[in-house]
């Protein structure tokens, strides 16, 4: 499997919502980092966060826009992420019903057939605004 697919399969966890995939796929101390998850999240921890975002979102799916091997392993994605708030936050704020669809990128380092660390990047304002946390500012 090269580095493409290992992200892509990886994709396919998530919008499997499989926990349990999504930390198999991560080699011993491999860490997930995200402007909502916080930096080097690492075993366990990212299972729990990717649970947190099931329950929150049960509907979540991400969506490949574009998806690159930048050289040794290191895969740039640009994706599309969508949901529906349907349970509680993980602040414990109850659901909005509302409806999410959240831009974003990602740099995964595979090493082999696992990911040594995956920088996630989008903008947490258009989360909130978007749920009806925050006014949006004109």
């Amino acid at each position: 499997m090269n580095a493409i697919e290992v992200v892509k399969h990886y994709i396919d966890a998530w919008n499997r919502h499989d926990a349990g995939a999504i930390l198999a796929l991560f080699v011993e101390g491999g860490t997930y980092s995200n402007p909502v998850a916080g930096q080097g999240l690492s075993g366990d921890a990212i299972a729990s966060f990717a649970k947190a975002v099931f329950t929150a979102y049960p509907d979540l799916s991400f969506e490949i826009v574009s998806i690159g091997d930048t050289g040794g392993g290191l895969i740039a994605t640009q994706w599309l992420g969508s949901a529906t708030n349907a349970g509680p936050l993980a602040d414990g704020s109850p659901p909005t019903g509302r409806s999410v669809t959240l831009p974003g990128a990602s740099f995964t380092q595979v090493e082999g057939d696992k990911i040594r660390s995956e920088q996630a990047y989008h903008d947490r304002q258009t989360i909130d605004e978007q749920l009806g946390l925050k006014a949006a500012k004109g």
